[in-house]
This record gives C-alpha cells, sequence and structure tokens, in this order.
C-alpha cells in the first residue's frame, strides 16, 4: 500500500512538472484588460498631477467646511459666544450688527489659529 501511494505521488509531480497550465479564454482577456488598464505609464505626468489635485481641492473644500462648523460649534457652547448673554430688547437692530461683526472677526481668527496649528 505504501508503494502504492509512493508511485501515485511520483505520477502526480511529474504530471505537475509537464502540464501547462492555460487560463481559459475569457480570464485571459480579462488579466489582460487589467493588465492594460493598471499601467501607469500610460498616462502623462499632467494627467496624474490634475487628478492629484482635483482630490486635494475636493479633500481641501470639504476640510474647510468641517473645519469651519466645528469652530461655530465650539463658539456656541461657549459663554462668551452667545448672543442671548448680551441681547437686551433695547437696542437689537444696532446689536444684531455689532454682534455679527463681533462674532465674525473672532470666528476668523479661530480658525486662522486652528488651521495654523494644523499645517505646523
Amino acid at each position: 500500500m505504501a508503494n502504492l501511494k509512493s508511485e501515485k505521488d511520483v505520477w502526480l509531480n511529474k504530471l505537475r512538472q509537464t502540464k501547462e497550465y492555460k487560463l481559459d479564454p475569457v480570464k485571459q482577456i480579462m488579466a489582460q484588460q487589467i493588465e492594460e488598464e493598471m499601467n501607469p505609464s500610460k498616462y502623462t505626468e499632467n494627467e496624474l498631477e490634475q487628478a492629484k489635485e482635483a482630490i486635494v481641492d475636493k479633500i481641501t473644500k470639504h476640510f474647510q467646511d468641517v473645519m469651519f462648523e466645528m469652530v461655530c460649534e465650539e463658539m456656541g457652547d461657549n459663554y462668551l459666544f452667545q448672543s442671548s448673554n448680551y441681547l437686551t430688547e433695547a437696542g437689537y437692530d444696532m446689536f444684531e450688527d455689532e454682534w455679527f461683526e463681533f462674532y465674525h472677526e473672532h470666528h476668523g481668527d479661530i480658525l486662522y489659529q486652528v488651521m495654523q496649528n494644523i499645517t505646523n
């Protein structure tokens, strides 16, 4: 029995060494298409730079929007930047203009400092 198993192993090894493995034609065409599409040398340096720039622009825009909203939320949570702490019925129109200027001046300062911290 052991001898039979050994003969079978020898036969399988010979078969493995001599047999040519071929992909079926559909898989071969698909592999060729993937190889052609995945070849980065077919793209020019300009095309690659444009793609990277588009990605950076999209991420930067999203990042700026998120940062803007985060600063608004944090300012809203801070007592010093809650308009209800300053508002009186007496001068609402004048207050509204001054508050808008006050809030956005400090919002801009905070956003600028956050961006500086991130880039340094």
